[in-house]
């Protein structure tokens, strides 16, 4: 069954409207049939261009298609002079001996120099100012943390920086940290470690309060005022010395003893 187009709807519509006289109630669909036209149109045209591109597209590829392929020149030898031999580039031409005659040996091995070991480490060592730097960075990183996480982090930089002037510091900061932490042995072995590896240190005075509660936490008098009487003779002017004559009035007072005089003493850093 051929379907009937806009064209021959609205032709028939015209000649019915004509011949009923032009009714007024037919007009709406007239104009509803004439939009459909102009739409039908439109799409014709745009479905006829495609076709258009499509059939181009087509023709195009048959022609390349179509087109024969043209093999290429295979690369050909270069031809040396009639009679020579020809060697490929980077082998050299070796004469063979007749049997019987010993060919003499070609040396082979390679001397190998040892590098300079002081050119070397010179190479490799870093300038001061980089350690200095380096050294300044993990000392304010181990400074930032809380805890026994500060006092490992102090340790470890007095391990890699043991000449550090921050070295005996860091060491009472250390202790300091583990006694908050509740680890008075630590505490402890960490104070003396600064008295003995640094004892020229600027935290020195620091480091002698701390061994002498120290010794005060294992009841040691003798050994506690021992302490407090050098850090009292030796730092006078430091706040631990200061401190060190308060305790030591108070351990007098219960052991009926008498404080030290003052003495020759010399200034504390």
């Amino acid at each position: 069954m051929t379907p009937i187009r806009p064209e021959a709807a609205l032709a028939a519509a015209l000649l019915l409207a004509g011949c009923s006289g032009a009714d007024a109630s037919l007009r709406p669909e007239l104009d509803a049939l004439r939009a459909e036209l102009a739409v039908a149109r439109q799409e014709d045209q745009e479905l006829q261009r495609k076709v258009e591109g499509l059939a181009a597209r087509m023709d195009l590829v048959a022609a390349r298609l179509a087109r024969p392929v043209e093999p290429r020149p295979e690369p050909r030898a270069p031809e040396g002079p009639a009679g020579a031999p020809v060697v490929p580039g980077g082998l050299a031409v070796v004469r063979m001996e007749p049997p019987g005659r010993r060919v003499p040996p070609v040396p082979t091995v390679v001397a190998i120099v040892e590098p300079d070991g002081g050119r070397l480490e010179a190479l490799a060592r870093r300038s001061g100012r980089e350690l200095a730097a380096e050294a300044e960075a993990e000392l304010r990183s181990a400074r930032r943390r809380d805890g026994l996480a500060r006092a490992h982090g102090l340790e470890d930089f007095v391990a890699r920086y043991p000449r550090h002037p921050q070295a005996d510091n860091a060491l009472v900061e250390a202790a300091g940290a583990y006694g908050d932490a509740g680890r008075s042995d630590a505490a402890c072995t960490v104070s003396r470690r600064a008295v003995e590896e640094y004892p020229v240190g600027d935290a020195m005075s620091d480091a002698l309060w701390r061994v002498a509660a120290c010794e005060s936490q294992r009841a040691g008098v003798d050994a506690e005022k021992k302490v407090l009487s050098r850090l009292v003779t030796e730092f006078p002017s430091t706040p631990a010395a200061r401190r060190a004559g308060e305790r030591l009035v108070a351990i007098s007072g219960r052991t009926g003893g008498e404080p030290p005089s003052d003495g020759p003493a010399r200034s504390g850093p």
